[in-house]
C-alpha cells in the first residue's frame, strides 16, 4: 500500500508540472497579446491576429477565426516542446540508471509495426462510433467539440507547422509524459491493467474536454499496452505518430463521403466502424505473447524510481 501511495505521489508530481506548464504558457501568451492591444489600439482578437502576422506571416487581413486557431497551436506547439525537452531528459537519465535496453528487433518486426500501425488506421474509424454518440446524444458538446476540432484543420496555418505538431511533436510529448513517466512509474506499484486504467483516465483528462476526454482515455489505454508489450517507448510512439496522422486522412475521407447523401451509406459506414473495433481487437491479440511485466531489473528499487 506504501509503494502504491508514493507511486501515485509522484504521478500526481508529473502531471502537476504538465497542467502548470499550460497556465503559465498561456498566461505568458495572453500578457502579450494585451500589451500589442494597448500599443496598437486593437482589440483581443485584433492583437491575437497581429501576433500571429509578426510571428507566423499570416496576412494582418487573415480572419480572426484562422488567427486565433493558429494561436492556439502555437501554444499548443510551444507547450509540447517545452515538455518533450523536460520530461524526456528526466526520462533519459532515468532509464540510464538501468543496464536493461530493449531489442528492437524484436519490438519492432514487420509484423509488430504493421499490427501497430494497423490498430492506428483501424482506430480511427472505431473511435468515429464515439463521434457519432455524442453528435446523436449530446449534441450541443459534439458542437463544442467541433469548434475546437477546426484549430487542427491544415488550413488554419502553415500545413508543415500544423503537421509537425499535431503529428509529431505533440505525440512525442505526450508519449514521453504519459506512458514513460506516469505508466512506467504507475507500474511500479500496480499490475498492467490498473496501471493502464489509470494513465489513461489520465491522459482523457489532460484533453479537458468531454468527447476528447473518452476517446482519449480509450487511446491511452491502448497505447499503455503497445508500450508493455514493445518494452519500448518507441512503440507507443509509433502508434500514436500513426493514430494522429490517420486523422487527416480520414477528414479527407470524410470529405468525399459528405458528398454522398444516401442513408445506405451511413449505414455502411457505421458496420464498417463496428468491425474496426474487432480488427483493433484482434491486431491487440498479436500482441498477447508478448510479456506482460517490466524487467525485473526495473524493479529492484520501485521506490527509486522516480
Amino acid at each position: 500500500m506504501k509503494r502504491k501511495g508514493i507511486t501515485l505521489a509522484w504521478v500526481l508530481l508529473y502531471i502537476g508540472i504538465a497542467v502548470a506548464l499550460q497556465f503559465v504558457m498561456s498566461f505568458m501568451m495572453l500578457g502579450i497579446i494585451y500589451k500589442i492591444a494597448l500599443t496598437e489600439g486593437l482589440t483581443n482578437s485584433g492583437a491575437v491576429a497581429k501576433l500571429m502576422e509578426l510571428g507566423l506571416g499570416i496576412s494582418a487581413g487573415a480572419d480572426e477565426i484562422s488567427a486565433n486557431g493558429a494561436f492556439t497551436m502555437v501554444l499548443t506547439g510551444l507547450c509540447d516542446f517545452i515538455m518533450f525537452i523536460g520530461f524526456g531528459l528526466w526520462y533519459y537519465f532515468r532509464e540510464n540508471k538501468y543496464p536493461f535496453r530493449p531489442d528492437y528487433r524484436k519490438a519492432f518486426t514487420r509484423s509488430n509495426t504493421l499490427a501497430i500501425v494497423g490498430i492506428a488506421i483501424f482506430g480511427q474509424f472505431a473511435i468515429n462510433l464515439i463521434l457519432r454518440g455524442f453528435q446523436i446524444v449530446l449534441p450541443s458538446i459534439f458542437r463544442q467539440y467541433e469548434e475546437l476540432a477546426k484549430n487542427f484543420d491544415l488550413d488554419t496555418m502553415n500545413p508543415v507547422i500544423m503537421l509537425f505538431i499535431v503529428c509529431l511533436l505533440g505525440p512525442l510529448a505526450e508519449e514521453v509524459l504519459f506512458r514513460g513517466m506516469i505508466y512506467a512509474k504507475l507500474r511500479r506499484g500496480f499490475s498492467m491493467w490498473p496501471a493502464a486504467i489509470i494513465s489513461g483516465l489520465l491522459f482523457g483528462a489532460y484533453h479537458m474536454n468531454w468527447v476528447q476526454g473518452i476517446y482519449a482515455t480509450i487511446i491511452g489505454v491502448v497505447l499503455a499496452y503497445i508500450y508493455e508489450k514493445t518494452q519500448t517507448i518507441w512503440g507507443s510512439c509509433l502508434l500514436h505518430v500513426a493514430f494522429n496522422s490517420s486523422s487527416y486522412l480520414l477528414d479527407i475521407l470524410t470529405g468525399w463521403l459528405e458528398q454522398i447523401d444516401s442513408v445506405i451509406l451511413g449505414i455502411v459506414m457505421i458496420l464498417f466502424e463496428l468491425a474496426c473495433c474487432g480488427i483493433v481487437i484482434l491486431l491487440m491479440r498479436h500482441f498477447h505473447e508478448k510479456r506482460t511485466h517490466l524487467p525485473e531489473v526495473n524493479l529492484q528499487n520501485p521506490g527509486s524510481y522516480s
